[in-house]
């Protein structure tokens, strides 16, 4: 690891310190809820956002088998391969691989303006549970998107092209991607960061790069069960004809701990074009925390917009337009949520970060 992480990790403490000095992570945690993840009193200091694991935290600790390694691909598949195969058409056909999201509720439908009336939602009922849903839902918007975050397609046998929402990780070898685990991945894979609609790979703002292979933790079993909690994958990705890392070219977003089930996030995603016609990034940052999945280490975001398509978007801190800490992503139980507007994340603890050492080195 050596002195690159030891500069990376200046530069987390460095950034952290800045934005505590213009009160954004002031804004962010809530003691209360800090005891169900860190196992801290409430209303203690807390620890900042880490890119390194906590010792001891509940569930931490080493794999209890080998993480799930899928190459996806061979030796030849490279940048130049992947802009040969990924044609316009290939790219605007393909569909989103997670399962189908339910339009909004009357009133909450759309992904412009700022805020929906919850009318017609009730309280949400949950595994058995109740969530408090807000008096008014986020609503998302579109934006013209971020470098660190894009789309990761891939083809089936069948030549069935698909795709997922994934992003950057910060790492030591600078090729890492984030991804949920229900993306499944197949052949021809390639991720392209701020995708486009309606260019080909060529001709895309950061180009395409080759995805070579997928890291899944082996407890992960995808649907509602305990095993949802592991709704992650790391990828790792080709370099480029330049012989650059995907990192070096868009930047990466910074693996941090989820310190609390209530967070002031920004949510990301590319969303399905059949269910939004902008086939363009949307983006959300609702005025009230994150709330708890009960019986789950997940996190719920109630914001409109987020139809299949978006999973494995980042939830992020302190995002300046491409980059951020990131403590989240979309996914989860049923596989990221039953509609348009509540969605959710798996929480970022040492077992994730276990996964991510292991796939920056094999």
């Amino acid at each position: 690891m050596g002195e690159r992480r030891r500069r990376r990790g200046r530069g987390i403490k460095a950034g952290l310190a800045g934005l505590l000095a213009v009160g954004v992570l002031g804004a962010v945690f809530a003691p209360s809820a800090l005891a169900e993840i860190s196992g801290t009193v409430a209303g203690a200091p807390t620890a900042p956002v880490s890119a390194s694991p906590t010792p001891g935290a509940p569930g931490a600790g080493s794999m209890a088998t080998a993480p799930r390694v899928v190459t996806t691909a061979t030796t030849t598949w490279n940048a130049a391969a992947a802009a040969t195969f990924w044609t316009s058409a290939r790219l605007a056909d393909a569909a989103p691989v997670d399962a189908p999201k339910t339009t909004a509720a009357a009133g909450t439908a759309g992904t412009t303006g700022t805020t929906g009336t919850a009318s017609g939602l009730g309280a949400h009922a949950m595994v058995g549970a109740r969530l408090s849903t807000p008096s008014s839902i986020a609503r998302s918007t579109h934006f013209g998107g971020a470098s660190s975050t894009g789309v990761i397609f891939y083809a089936s046998k069948d030549m069935t092209t698909h795709y997922c929402t994934a992003s950057v990780v910060d790492s030591h070898y600078g090729n890492l991607i984030i991804m949920a685990a229900h993306c499944n991945p197949g052949s021809w894979m390639a991720y392209v960061p701020k995708y486009q609609h309606g260019l080909s790979a060529a001709r895309q703002p950061y180009g395409i790069w080759a995805v070579t292979k997928v890291f899944k933790d082996s407890h992960y079993t995808g649907g509602s069960g305990a095993g949802s909690d592991y709704d992650y994958a790391f990828a790792q990705v080709a370099k480029n004809s330049k012989g650059q890392s995907v990192q070096s070219v868009t930047g990466g977003n910074w693996l941090s701990h989820t310190t609390s089930y209530n967070m002031y996030v920004t949510a990301l995603g590319y969303p399905k074009i059949t269910a939004d016609s902008a086939d363009q990034a949307i983006r959300c940052h609702p005025g009230y925390a994150t709330q708890k999945l009960p019986g789950y280490r997940q996190m719920v975001l109630y914001c409109t917009g987020f139809y299949g398509g978006t999973s494995g978007g980042p939830w992020l801190l302190g995002f300046n337009g491409n980059t951020g800490y990131l403590i989240g992503i979309t996914g989860g139980y049923e596989d990221g949520g039953p509609n348009s507007w509540i969605s959710y994340s798996p929480v970022f603890d040492s077992r994730i970060f276990t996964l991510f050492q292991y796939a920056e080195y094999h």
